[in-house]
């Protein structure tokens, strides 16, 4: 039996931060609002009301349109459930895949999602990867724009959602000039739709700066990227094009595969029954290192 909710007599309680998470609730909720409809819906004035949103516009969680001056939420209020969402699920499917597909490229392989205006790794085979010269651990976020997992989940992302999460980065840019032009940007983010990956080399002295990246989708939306990162030193651009994109390819279509199987009831059911085993993995035959025996002129 659970017990009733109940409040401590010592407590003190944020009114303001209450109000904010009640409009936040009803605009994740779905739907387009005005100021007026969500004064109503909260029952709170029209000024209090204008006062929280522009707050949330402000964080980044809330976008007005200037056009119809209606607010919809952003995707930043998915980092909002980052301790417990949906991709647990995805984490759960996709895990046997990655780790047969690290042990394959040796190199170390990580699905990571976007949150808001960040990159969000969920899993990764750095622990087992002796080839990682950076460990990273799952709920380690990074910069978009410099990352091919960042550059992959923006370009395959809904435009409105790609649009927002642009609008975010170069408002918090604005006047640092960090970032490159934006038309740069959208131009690279058209390409890599067209293409289907994402290749990045970044500089700096650790020798695994360089990944490739491919999406991951699900019923038609992208719900992730499945990434490789290697020392560009070591791999040749057509190892990784002949090599490290097939395979990071085929082992997205298993993830998506699974993610279908696991949706359907009957298979769903099957799934959960005590003893069931998971489907074999379809991955190509190991390739070590995935790399070519090096000759002296490529040392």
């Amino acid at each position: 039996m659970l017990c009733p909710p109940f409040r401590l007599a010592n407590m003190h309680f944020n009114r303001s931060l209450g109000r904010g998470l009640k409009i936040l609730a009803i605009l994740n909720a779905g739907g387009e609002h005005r100021v007026a409809s969500l004064a109503r819906a909260v029952k709170l004035p029209r000024s209090t009301a204008f006062r929280i949103l522009c707050t949330l516009v402000e964080e980044g969680y809330v976008w007005r349109d200037p056009v119809t001056d209606l607010y919809h939420p952003t995707s930043m209020v998915l980092s909002l459930s980052d301790g417990f969402d949906g991709m647990a699920r995805l984490v759960e499917r996709a895990k046997p895949v990655v780790t047969e597909l690290g042990k394959q490229l040796v190199w170390p392989v990580m699905l990571a999602t976007l949150s808001g205006t960040s990159v969000l790794l969920r899993q990764t085979t750095d622990a087992t990867s002796p080839l990682a010269v950076v460990r990273y651990t799952p709920g380690f976020r990074a910069p978009p724009l410099d990352r091919a997992s960042g550059l992959v989940l923006l370009a395959c992302s809904g435009t409105q959602q790609r649009q927002m999460a642009l609008d975010l980065l170069y408002r918090d840019d604005e006047g640092k000039h960090e970032l490159p032009a934006r038309a740069a940007i959208e131009a690279r983010l058209a390409e890599i739709r067209k293409v289907g990956y994402a290749c990045v080399h970044r500089p700096g002295s650790a020798s695994n700066r360089s990944s490739l990246a491919v999406p991951i989708c699900a019923d038609g939306d992208l719900v992730a990227a499945l990434v490789v990162r290697f020392a560009r030193s070591a791999v040749k651009q057509h190892v990784v094009m002949e090599r490290f994109l097939p395979l990071l390819r085929q082992a997205s279509h298993v993830i998506e595969a699974r993610c279908a199987r696991a949706a359907a009831p009957a298979d769903a059911a099957r799934a959960c029954a005590p003893g069931a085993q998971a489907p074999a993995l379809k991955i190509a035959p190991a390739l070590g290192a995935a790399l070519p025996a090096r000759s002296k002129s490529e040392a």
